[in-house]
């Protein structure tokens, strides 16, 4: 757990001088925020279809379910998702007594057409297939595509396709999955700034609420992911400049293609880098183990038993949601890095320094003034109209033995709230700063903290 090392400095010869560092601060001098959850879920479901393997679903603190299908299974209409499929009306039914919201399936990669003919793909399926009156006030989104390429971005931006999803699903998440930029890299896009135009103006651009999702997974066999901060970086931008609802899908598979251990503080470093370019939503690859696939486990064991990560997972789960409602309120705005001054990583150059090769700062901060660290660190600012300037600091070190001291210089305000951090209670540390606004924190690796100013 961080330790948050204070020094206030008094003056001697002033012993009757009262400033406003002497103030008590307490929870009622904080902002009252709205209450609000991230939506987490876990890719992939479940595969029993029963209510026992669906509780053991959301007790790990999974709010939503991802109706998305298997790799191995048969294409039927058993045991695929997908809009008027009989898996799909058979987990609904489950959802619905458990009281847990849903995004269904259109057409998934996996969809073989002889289960429905061609017509399925006609440019209004959603008319077509309007089977879930009853279940409408469940369906928070429908997944359209994942990682599309640019072969496939004309397809799923039509305009008469939108708008037919729109006319059944007003309140619903279009949702499409991105590349991450690793992939981009490999010649799907001529860059990845096509394809977040392609996505912004062809797709975001034609809703009120739009949305954006992107899975960039860390830990693969071969190395640490080098490109994880230009893809978050590049999405917030993407989601700022839309207004747009994100959505993070975090590494909880080892093995194959990823490392063979993952621990408790790669998975809270993953929540928590997230959370701190703008995710509104956490989802995790996988919960289940897809058939297929030798990954040595995921959340659950390939025997469908609950493996290791399951207890980490529902211990971040539950973790995040208790500052859920302070991050939620804010807007992300921008995100800087700092190197280590006693180890650094290559990783950091992606968003630490400008165009012009300087030192990327915030531009115009009202609080944040500098900061230094002995590892890599991320800091983040979130705005709001109502609530002003926040940060997020996340110690970004590559190894779990690296706790990161954090030195960090605010101005115009006299005490900090401290959200988050692991075996986070719910109730903020209220920490007053020094006369020169210096604040110290000791992060663990993969732990963040949200700060708010006060005044």
């Amino acid at each position: 757990m961080f330790k948050r090392i204070l020094a206030i400095i008094l003056t001697v010869a002033m012993p009757l001088c009262f400033t406003a560092c002497d103030k008590k601060y307490t929870e009622k001098d904080l902002p009252q925020y709205e209450s609000q959850e991230f939506e987490i879920c876990g890719l992939w479901a479940p595969h029993e279809i029963t209510e026992e393997a669906f509780r053991l679903y959301k007790d790990t603190g999974f709010n939503i379910v991802s109706f998305t299908n298997h790799d191995e299974q048969p294409r039927s209409s058993e045991n695929q998702y997908y809009l008027g499929s009989k898996r799909t009306k058979e987990v609904l039914d489950i959802c619905k007594k458990l009281d847990m919201d849903v995004y269904i399936a259109y057409g998934a990669s996996w969809f073989n057409r002889a289960n429905e003919g061609d017509e399925y793909f006609d440019v209004n399926p959603f008319s077509t297939h309007n089977h879930y009156g009853e279940y409408m006030d469940m369906i928070k989104g429908v997944h359209i595509k994942d990682e599309p390429v640019k072969e496939d971005m004309a397809g799923i931006s039509d305009t008469a396709l939108i708008e037919d999803f729109k006319k059944i699903y007003p309140n619903a998440k279009y949702i499409v999955n991105l590349l991450p930029f690793y992939k981009t890299a490999g010649g799907y896009f001529d860059s990845y700034t096509e394809m977040l135009e392609m996505h912004g103006e062809g797709i975001m651009s034609k809703f009120e609420n739009p949305y954006i999702s992107v899975d960039a997974y860390p830990y693969s066999v071969n190395n640490v992911d080098d490109f994880i901060l230009y893809t978050y970086n590049e999405i917030a931008k993407c989601a700022k400049k839309y207004g747009a609802e994100t959505t993070m899908i975090l590494q909880s598979s080892t093995g194959c293609e990823f490392l063979p251990e993952l621990s408790e503080r790669d998975i809270r470093q993953q929540a928590y880098l997230a959370i701190a370019f703008g995710a509104d939503n956490l989802q995790y690859y996988c919960y289940s183990v897809p058939e297929g696939i030798e990954y040595n486990y995921c959340i659950l064991n390939p025997d469908g038993t609950p493996s290791k990560l399951y207890d980490y997972v529902k211990e971040i789960n539950g973790e995040v949601q208790k500052f859920a409602s302070a991050v939620l309120a804010y807007d992300w705005d921008q995100s800087i890095g700092f190197s280590g001054t006693e180890e650094q990583t290559f990783r950091m150059s992606w968003i630490e320094y400008d165009e012009n090769l300087e030192k990327a700062t915030f531009n115009d901060a009202k609080h944040f003034e500098n900061a230094t660290s002995t590892q890599d660190l991320i800091v983040s600012r979130f705005i709001s109209e109502e609530y002003g300037e926040s940060y997020m600091f996340v110690n970004f070190s590559e190894t779990v033995d690296k706790n990161n001291t954090v030195k960090a210089t605010l101005r115009d305000c006299s005490a900090v709230a401290i959200y988050g951090g692991e075996d986070y209670s719910g109730t903020p540390e209220i920490v007053n700063l020094d006369e020169e606004g210096n604040l110290t924190l000791e992060l663990a690796y993969g732990e963040g903290v949200f700060i708010v100013p006060i005044k």
